[in-house]
């Protein structure tokens, strides 16, 4: 049985307090950028299924079952679907309306090189997803104040340049940051700029400057390949690969100094990592 609320002057069961008490964590949740904005314009589009709780409501007033009162179900069912929503919106599920922000490429092996640029203010994932595309952008789906990803093309034969903007006056639809996938197939050359967090070790890279905070992972390269840093980062290169590091840095104890810095005991080509002035840079073996 529901039970009434102490002092209540029209009864209200005290299950009917767990509704409204899941509405205030979400907008208390959404206030402190735990949930992206665009969570209002979710629940707008699930209208039908608050719709839906309401009838209930007047449907089941005053009705039994046995002992159980069928209108103390109802605020357990709100409960249950305000849980499902936010589930759904977190997760990005494609009844939400706020997963029309995702971004596409052109289809894989459409490029040979491609140079990609991606900065915001926010968080930046970079690796290489099974999208089926050259590349894909999709917003990271907690609080922030970065729009969705909009892309500049340019086309010339089998090369390609991109370039990742914030979208104009994204309104309500606002998030942490884009995780980006990339094909393995092309060579890249990558600008990278914000909070970031990157495993390349699974690409050909002809360049890459980042620029912000985060970790890098790394792979092997066949000659040299040139690494601009500016920022805090950690970076991990293959144990046993060349690496030259030119500014300073924490390096693995075995590395050798040099006039310009740091480099591995390996020798030939490899990466060549630049720090720039008033920057951090912290390279570790994996």
């Amino acid at each position: 049985m529901t039970h009434v609320a102490a002092g209540s002057r029209r009864g209200i069961p005290k299950v009917w307090l767990l509704p409204p008490l899941g509405l205030v964590l979400i907008l208390t949740a959404t206030y402190a950028g735990l949930l992206s904005r665009s969570i209002v314009i979710d629940f707008i589009a699930w209208w039908p299924v608050w719709a839906l709780l309401v009838l209930l409501t007047i449907v089941t007033k005053g009705r039994r079952w046995g002992k159980v009162r069928l209108s103390g179900l109802v605020p357990v069912l709100a409960v249950l679907a305000l849980a499902l929503f936010v589930t759904g919106h977190v997760r990005g599920w494609e009844a939400m309306p706020s997963t029309s922000n995702q971004l596409i490429g052109p289809g894989p092996g459409s490029a040979s090189t491609a140079a990609l640029s991606a900065h915001v203010d926010g968080v930046l994932e970079l690796g290489t997803g099974q999208s089926g595309f050259l590349y894909a952008a999709r917003p990271v789906r907690q609080g922030g104040d970065v729009g969705p990803p909009a892309a500049t093309e340019q086309v010339q034969g089998t090369n390609l340049s991109v370039v990742l903007v914030p979208a104009k006056d994204p309104g309500l639809y606002t998030f942490a940051g884009w995780t980006i996938d990339l094909e393995e197939g092309p060579t890249w050359n990558l600008s990278l700029g914000g909070e970031v967090e990157a495993d390349l070790s699974g690409l050909r890279l002809s360049a890459l400057q980042v620029n912000g905070t985060g970790n890098l992972s790394l792979g092997t390269v066949p000659e040299s390949v040139v690494v601009n840093v500016s920022g805090v980062f950690v970076v991990e290169v293959p144990a046993g690969a060349p690496v030259r590091v030119i500014g300073a840095a924490e390096v693995p104890d075995d590395w050798l100094a040099t006039t310009e810095g740091h480099a591995s005991p390996a020798t030939g080509d490899g990466w060549v990592i630049s720090v720039g002035d008033g920057s951090s840079l912290t390279v570790i073996e994996g």
